[in-house]
């Protein structure tokens, strides 16, 4: 796999990955981040071919392994 700072995903495709990470939906994401639900899923197809991943249970995974390098500076999306 490619190491996230290989990748160099953009601020918007951390805070993407962070929803994922903390278990929200597309659709919660989606509100969060003032998004379509469909630019949600556009971004993590990127995500994914950027991380050479195929599905979100690969990213989560991915994040386990690799979670302080998925920190983004200022996620916007909250936990709670």
């Amino acid at each position: 796999m490619t190491h996230i700072y290989q990748a160099a995903l953009t601020p918007r495709e951390r805070d993407v990955v962070q929803g994922v990470l903390a278990g929200h939906t597309n659709h919660e994401i989606a509100q969060q981040l003032g998004l379509t639900e469909q630019s949600v899923k556009n971004v993590l197809s990127v995500v994914y071919e950027k991380l050479q991943l195929r599905n979100r249970l690969e990213l989560a995974l991915y994040g386990v392994r690799h979670e302080s390098s998925l920190q983004g500076p200022a996620s916007m999306i909250s936990n709670g």
